[in-house]
């Protein structure tokens, strides 16, 4: 990648660029984590249609009705499919992180393997899991509270109460979405630089300012340009699935289709989606702070840390 500010078109394509410059192992990391994420999801939702495959109707009188079983069996179900999801969220974040990590290192020039790109990662990953968890907390307070003035608005004046509600609803979500294309970089900001939490959430803010609009266009890109590569590897393994489904009863290849589609579209969609918040990140600096001119009189140790340049004081 140039030491210079990108235009949208060279960010986007540094993310493809990322994989075609070093294949071996950001396509080997994520198949390794796509293959993990895909085998415990497909599991627990194996898991979960046959606990509820498992719940029969409620019939007969209440004497005859087994209430404790039916709602153990349902509590398992659920169990099934949410102990899952966390385990996939880590996983996503995990990748996150070793993908800007490649990313970082790639924009100097530093081809990494699994290995060094983990070392690099491992003192930041607990830190990183945190940020994760404390924008996943205040967006759901945030919502929560939203939905609380809300009703509570309803049922002290009534049906009108729903213009008001209507009118908050809608200033909230632009205050989420402005929120979250303001900490956009947090995740690159805390890894590259190793900082904490709290101070990435800072300097993400901070570097946003003034290209708002640029990065959520960006974003919204990225977010296409993802929702294609998945649909397009997903809707032949769906429909392979659906005509197997129609020769057999079982939920197997249902399931198994499931697993697949994860896998395949995880090893396409997760470094590019990290590339492009890295990327971002990079692209900002150079335009805020001048970084492409720092980074260029600093050089770059080939046996210290390649992320070491990037903490050049401002």
């Amino acid at each position: 990648m140039p030491l210079r500010p990108l235009g949208v078109g060279e960010l986007l394509d540094g993310a493809l660029s990322l994989i075609r410059s070093n294949p071996r192992t950001v396509l080997g990391l994520a198949a390794v984590i796509s293959a993990v994420s895909a085998l415990i999801q497909t599991a627990g939702l194996w898991l979960s249609l046959r606990y509820l495959d498992a719940v029969e109707p409620v019939v007969g009188s209440p004497d005859e009705i087994d209430v404790t079983a039916e709602l153990t069996t349902i509590a398992a179900g659920s169990v099934a499919q949410i102990v899952p999801a966390l385990v996939a969220g880590f996983l996503q974040v995990l990748a996150s992180g070793l993908f800007i990590v490649l990313v970082g290192a790639a924009v100097l020039g530093r081809r990494l393997n699994a290995s060094q790109t983990w070392e690099i990662l491992r003192p930041r990953l607990l830190p990183l899991v945190g940020l994760t968890l404390l924008i996943l907390v205040g967006g759901t307070l945030a919502i929560a509270a939203i939905v609380a003035v809300i009703v509570v608005l309803v049922l002290a004046i009534g049906p009108w109460g729903a213009l008001p509600g209507v009118l908050i609803g809608l200033v909230g979500t632009i205050g989420l979405v402005y929120a979250y294309v303001k900490l956009a970089i947090a995740s690159p900001a805390l890894v590259i630089e190793g900082i904490g939490p709290l101070a990435a959430l800072g300097r993400s803010w901070v570097l946003v300012r003034r290209s708002w609009w640029r990065v959520l266009g960006i974003l919204i890109l990225a977010a296409i340009i993802t929702s294609l590569l998945t649909t397009v590897v997903t809707i032949p393994i769906t429909l392979l699935a659906s005509l197997a489904s129609g020769f057999s009863e079982s939920l197997l290849p249902t399931v198994f289709a499931s697993g697949v589609a994860t896998l395949v579209a995880g090893i396409v969609t997760l470094p590019f989606s990290a590339a492009v918040t890295g990327l971002l990140y990079i692209d900002l600096r150079m335009r805020r702070e001048a970084l492409d001119i720092e980074l260029v009189s600093a050089g770059v140790d080939p046996q210290g840390d390649p992320l070491a340049a990037y903490r050049v004081r401002r």
